[in-house]
């Protein structure tokens, strides 16, 4: 399987001269770029890749910010003009450090020390995912907030989540209610009860899906047991279709 792979870094040319040298590797698939802090932090959460190549000196956010806001546990290696953040980078667990201008040898040596801890990383966090669905079961319901009292709201309920100004609701047929949990720890806490991501902000209940339309650019968008349409992302289309059982 190929390491689906985000290349991040404010200059074009260091990301086209990455793209070229990461071209030779049959094992490398870019799936995406991005060009600051939070522009990474949505592509690295929409593409899910797992490995991450990152410059540190970025506007909006910078590296250390990018790598504290990731959901999952991608592989990170580091690519910057900058020796003096080594150490730092190295607790925050990346894989590597490579300094720019970067050279084809020590790019593949960085690549390599990924692919090797590659097979470890998935099994650990194959395990610890069915360990902890195994202990959870099938959620059937959900802690909400209405004003200053917890609800604890059916799941069988909820037409979809999403986030708005950086909070997190959920939405039923008559109420808008605030979720205290990131849209990350929902969808790995609500998949087995039938929770689909659609994009980087929102999630449906697969119970309130009624139909699937095609849109613009290989999107799609969804009508939902309420009557309300949902834009649903090209990375995310693929994963809804199977689910609702479309070839």
């Amino acid at each position: 399987m190929k390491l689906r792979t985000l290349l991040v870094d404010d200059e074009d040319l260091a990301r086209a001269s990455l793209r070229a040298m990461l071209a030779q590797d049959a094992d490398i698939e870019i799936v995406g770029e991005a060009v600051n802090g939070p522009d990474a932090i949505e592509k690295a959460a929409d593409l899910k890749p797992d490995l991450i190549l990152l410059d540190i000196e970025m506007p909006g956010a910078n590296g250390f910010e990018v790598v504290a806001a990731l959901e999952g546990s991608p592989a990170v290696v580091f690519a910057t003009a900058y020796d003096e953040y080594a150490i730092r980078a190295f607790e925050a667990n990346a894989i590597d450090y490579v300094l720019k201008p970067v050279r084809r040898e020590r790019l593949a040596q960085a690549v390599q020390k990924v692919k090797e801890r590659r097979p470890a990383q998935q099994e650990y966090a194959e395990k610890t995912v069915t360990v902890a669905r195994q202990q959870a079961g099938v959620p059937k319901r959900i802690a909400v907030r209405r004003g200053k009292r917890i609800v604890i709201l059916p799941l069988r309920e909820v037409i979809r989540i999403e986030i708005e100004d950086k909070l997190v609701f959920a939405f039923t047929a008559g109420e808008k209610l605030l979720v205290e949990k990131t849209i990350g720890q929902l969808e790995t806490m609500l998949e087995p009860a039938g929770f689909l991501r659609i994009s980087r902000g929102e999630l449906v209940n697969q119970e309130m899906v009624r139909e699937l339309m095609p849109w613009f650019s290989g999107t799609w968008r969804v009508k939902l047991a309420n009557g309300e349409e949902r834009d649903v992302s090209r990375e995310r289309a693929k994963a809804l279709k199977e689910a609702m059982g479309v070839d």
